[in-house]
This record gives structure tokens, C-alpha cells and sequence, in this order.
């Protein structure tokens, strides 16, 4: 069977078709990342000063007391937000079927190497959260047990519960990164040496390309790809409510987890766009990357942009219809007074600009289209865990065992250990990532060979057509 799409308007370089050649050689350049010294020497110096910002704040406020770190969180956030959906977006577009993500699946499979480091930053969180129950002496309009997700406070909660859930992502993630990487590291085996040859030995050593082992590893990985798919909205919910909404006093909302988990899926698209971009700019992968991912995926990046908006305006309207003390404070201290220019800086990068961008077809067909929404869409989600976590951290240690925030407290600059922080933490996110990629071959060699066969250009009468061949 085969479905015929037309391409009379056949755009500069939307599909790529590998030769033999090409594909031949495809094994060796990807596992030769190229010149990459200088990022991470860049990335290994951010590091150093996220450490040098943890240690000082550490040793002046000490782990007890949540406030002063407002900004490690919001770094934490952005890195988790923009990272953990990775890894499902190749599994989810391998699913679907999509031959347009052939070459960006690795790049997506390797941000699950970041979750160690997501799973290492929330270590020093857990020991900072707030006891549940009251310890204080209950008093006028005060709560016995603060308002939170936990019901009852069952045995381990939040603690283990939550680090439980933290821990199980890059667990998932990263086994469904060696799984997609085997077949690769197998056929790349001869082209690397020393200490990296032995690692592609051990690790995919057994491969033989059987049958039965390719039934086996797409199995497994459409199992893990599930799980990872049920697991991790709920490590997001955990991570909006137990660290954002239950440290703001009254704060109750459905619908703020929800555009958390969606600012997750648009910042980790934008963040594969832009390196796929890279990639293709200036890695010398043009022969293997086409426009077509770009083109496809700006699509669903207009999308998540727009719904980013919708969700927005059903929060903002709810809390402003109701009128209530509580709610009318919290629109006050996180959209219109305290966290105002954050909140408009936030809404530029996570909608209006995208939308502006990607709403124009010839902008949207070109490669570089969705890479530049992509950069705007993560300074938009940068902004919204700085506003929204560092305002849940500094909203008041006092009031959380309230009714509601009576009080509305000011926005918190950040000071030079804040700053060390939130750049030290974006800077060892980038480093291992950039560790991954040097470990790992970087195009996903089976897949582009597979839907190198799968795919030709034909003509018939006055058309040119795209022949491709739909073999399940």
C-alpha cells in the first residue's frame, strides 16, 4: 500500500532522501559529535557557579526555612518543565506513526538523561517543604493541617511518595533511551574507540538484529512509553500543587495544573526544534534533515500556544468572576500587582509572540520558523516558574495555615546567589545534555534508514508526488 501526497507547491528542501552513500555513513558522523569544546566549557562554568550560589545560600538561611529559595525552585521548574516531557514526544510521534520525527526522536530521547539532574535538584527540595500538619498553636482562622494534596496525610506523604514519583521518570526515560539507542550503538561499534567502544560493546554487545529482538525492543518501548505517559502528568501535578499552590494560603484551582503539564509539552517541542535547527544549521546534517519536522511541528507548536491562552483566560476569569477576598489577593500578587511585568513578559513569550510568529504560513514552512518561537517559548516558560514559585515561596511562611492570604506580599528580586543559581542549574541541565550527546550516536540511524525506504518522489502527469509507503 502506498498513500500519494501531492507536492505540485514542493517547497526548498522540505524532504530530504538519503542515498546509499549517505546512509552508510550515516553511523560514523553520528557518533562524532564535531566541535563542541567550547559549549561545554560555557556550561561546565555555569555549573560552577550554580554550585558556588547553592553553597552560599546554604550556609547563610540554611535548608529549613523555604522561602529564601524561591529562585532554586523556579530553576528546578524550568529545567524539569522543558526536559521531562522530552522523551515522551518521540515516544508519542513513534506511535502515531509520524514519518516527519524520524529525526528527531534521539535528540528528544536524550533530555532523559537530564531527569537524573531533575531527580538530583528535587533531593534539597523534599527537605524543605513545610510540615502538613500545623505546628503552631491553632488559633483565629488557622488550619490544624495546611491545605495540600494529601489527604489525611497517609503514611510517607509527601515525602516518599514524591520522591517515589520523581524518581521512576528518569528511570522510565532513560530505558527507553538505551533501548532505541541499541540498534545504533550495535551498527556504530566499529566506528568509535577506547573507553566508548567498550561502553557500545557492553551495552549493545548482544544485538544481532533478529527478528524477534526488534518485535522485543519496540514492545518494550511502546510499554514504557506508556507508563512514562501515565506517570508523568502526575509528577507534574505533584509538582504544580505540593510546591506551588498549597504555599499560597486559599489558593484552589483545577485548572493551573493543567497549564502546567501544557507548558510542558510546548517548552520541550520548542527545545527539540531548536537543537534539531542546530543540527541542521550548522552540524552538517542537512542530507538527513529536511523542513518537514519544522513544518509539521509548528503546527502543533501554534496549537499548544493558543491553548496556552485558553487555559490562562478560564484561570484569570474564574478567580475575577468569584470576587472573593482570597481569590482577588491572588490575582493581585501573581497577575496585576506584585508579579505584574513577569506576568506580561510571561504571556508575550508563551503566546502572543509565538502566535505571531507561526500564524504566517511562509514563516511556519520555513526551518527556522518554529526554532524562533521555540527561543520565545522558553524565556515565556522561564518566566511564568519565576513568578509562580518564587511568589509561592515568598508568599509568607506565616500564612500558610490560614484560611486564605490576607496579605499581599511584594515580588522578590533576585539577588548574585539567585542568579548563580538559576543560570547554574539551566548550565548542568545543558552540560549533560551535551555529555548525552557525545555518548550517544545523535540521529536515531534506524529509524532514518527505515524511513529512507519507505519514501521516494514520483511523477506522475504533471505532478511531482511524495511515494510514501505506509507498511503497517
Amino acid at each position: 500500500m502506498a498513500e500519494l501526497k501531492t507536492l505540485n507547491h514542493h517547497y526548498k528542501d522540505m524532504w530530504v532522501f538519503p542515498d546509499a552513500e549517505d546512509l552508510a555513513g550515516l553511523p560514523a558522523k553520528a557518533t562524532s559529535l564535531g566541535k563542541t569544546r567550547l559549549l561545554l566549557w560555557v556550561t561546565l562554568i555555569l555549573t560552577v557557579l550554580g554550585v558556588v550560589g547553592f553553597v552560599m545560600r546554604a550556609s547563610a538561611d540554611g535548608l529549613s526555612n523555604y522561602e529564601p529559595w524561591g529562585y532554586y525552585m523556579a530553576a528546578f521548574s524550568f529545567v524539569f518543565m522543558v526536559t521531562a516531557p522530552a522523551p515522551l514526544v518521540s515516544v508519542a510521534f513513534r506511535l502515531i506513526r509520524s514519518h516527519w520525527r524520524r529525526p528527531l526522536t534521539r535528540i528528544a530521547e536524550i533530555f532523559a538523561l537530564v531527569g537524573i539532574v531533575n531527580f538530583v535538584l528535587y533531593i534539597p527540595l523534599m527537605l524543605m517543604i513545610p510540615e502538613i500538619a500545623n505546628p503552631n498553636e491553632i488559633g483565629h482562622h488557622s488550619l490544624d493541617i495546611r491545605r495540600t494534596l494529601w489527604i489525611q496525610v497517609p503514611w510517607g506523604a509527601p515525602h516518599f511518595w514524591e520522591t517515589a514519583a520523581m524518581f521512576s521518570l528518569p528511570l522510565m526515560s532513560c530505558l527507553i533511551l538505551l533501548l532505541s539507542a541499541t540498534p545504533d550503538m550495535s551498527a556504530s561499534i566499529q566506528y568509535v574507540t577506547g573507553a566508548k567502544k567498550k561502553l557500545y560493546v557492553f551495552l549493545a554487545g548482544y544485538w544481532k538484529g533478529s527478528k524477534r529482538q526488534w518485535l522485543v525492543m519496540q514492545a518494550a518501548i511502546g510499554a514504557l512509553g506508556g507508563l512514562y505517559f501515565l506517570t508523568l502528568p502526575f509528577v507534574q501535578f505533584l509538582i504544580a500543587t505540593d510546591l506551588g499552590m498549597s504555599l499560597i494560603a486559599g489558593w484552589k484551582d483545577s485548572i493551573f495544573p493543567a497549564i502546567y503539564t501544557l507548558m510542558g509539552f510546548q517548552t520541550s517541542l520548542a527545545a527539540i526544534l531548536i537543537v534539531l535547527y542546530v543540527f541542521r544549521k550548522w552540524g552538517g546534517y542537512e542530507r538527513f534533515i529536511g523542513a518537514s519536522p519544522f513544518w509539521s511541528a509548528s503546527k502543533i507548536l501554534l496549537g499548544l500556544s493558543l491553548l496556552w491562552i485558553y487555559h490562562m483566560f478560564a484561570f484569570f476569569i474564574t478567580f475575577w468572576y468569584g470576587r472573593m477576598e482570597v481569590e482577588q489577593n491572588i490575582l493581585n500578587y501573581l497577575f496585576v500587582d506584585s508579579w505584574f511585568w513577569i506576568f506580561i513578559l510571561n504571556a508575550l513569550g508563551s503566546w502572543l509572540i509565538p502566535f505571531g510568529i507561526l500564524v504566517w504560513n511562509p514563516v511556519r514552512r520555513a526551518d527556522w520558523g518554529a526554532p524562533l518561537a521555540g527561543v520565545f517559548v522558553l524565556f515565556g516558560a522561564l518566566m511564568f516558574n519565576v513568578r509562580t514559585f518564587v511568589g509561592a515561596f515568598n508568599a509568607g511562611r506565616e500564612q500558610i495555615y490560614d484560611i486564605s492570604i490576607t496579605v499581599v506580599p511584594p515580588a522578590v528580586a533576585p539577588d548574585i546567589w539567585d542568579l548563580f543559581m538559576l543560570i547554574g542549574v539551566i548550565g548542568l541541565a545543558g552540560l549533560v545534555y551535551l555529555i548525552g550527546l557525545k555518548i550517544f550516536p545523535v540521529m536515531n540511524i534506524w529509524e532514518i534508514k527505515e524511513g529512507a525506504m519507505y519514501q521516494k518522489m514520483g511523477r506522475l502527469f504533471r505532478g511531482n508526488y511524495l511515494v510514501l509507503a505506509k507498511p503497517e
